[in-house]
């Protein structure tokens, strides 16, 4: 169908040039390059004629010209999904985390609730700088951008640390300082 539509676009370009060419100019015009002088090549009533099939083939090249645009649009991207610095993972104490998505400009918005962030939400809010983040806490981030596909929805889920696992020893029998028997002689 594209295609279609593409070559009936090209043969509507070409008629209105060549009907545009054609028509009556109030001076000899381009008609007197090929020796037509001052005189119409299809007769007195051409003019209106000529006219009419002009105002139809303008109508239709800017017909096609708005469908071409729209149905030749390029796909819009989408913004990529939003990236936290520091990068999830288990944490002690407070933390301070930013996040960002391509294209710049584009504007993010998250939840620290559990639920998915949606634009015009009651939990979702407009991040700005930084977002304070507790242990056990998960950020949910979307990117949004003019013009754009809405990202993935980013997640980061910050833990809390818990104290590494000291190695112990394995259990043996402590050994008896006593002094061991003495065989029998």
């Amino acid at each position: 169908m594209d295609t279609f539509l593409a070559t009936v676009f090209l043969i509507i370009c070409i008629l209105l040039i060549l009907v545009v060419l054609l028509q009556k100019g109030r001076g000899v015009g381009l008609g007197g390059a090929f020796g037509g002088g001052g005189h119409s090549a299809f007769g007195t009533r051409t003019g209106d004629v000529f006219t009419w099939v002009t105002i139809v083939v303008v109508t239709l090249f800017l017909l096609l010209s708005v469908v071409l645009t729209l149905n030749f649009r390029p796909p819009t991207e989408r913004v990529e999904t939003p990236m936290f610095d520091p990068p999830p993972g288990p944490i002690a104490e407070p933390q301070l985390v930013r996040m960002a998505c391509r294209p710049r400009g584009a504007k993010i918005f998250y939840t620290v609730d559990g639920s998915t962030p949606a634009r015009g939400s009651q939990t979702t809010l407009e991040y700005d700088v930084r977002v304070r983040v507790t242990p056990g806490m998960t950020i949910k981030a979307i990117g949004h951008h003019r013009g754009w596909k809405p990202s993935q929805v980013g997640v980061a889920a910050y833990p809390l640390q818990t104290a590494p696992a000291t190695a112990s020893a394995p259990a043996t029998v402590p050994a008896s300082t006593a002094p061991a028997s003495a065989p029998a002689r």
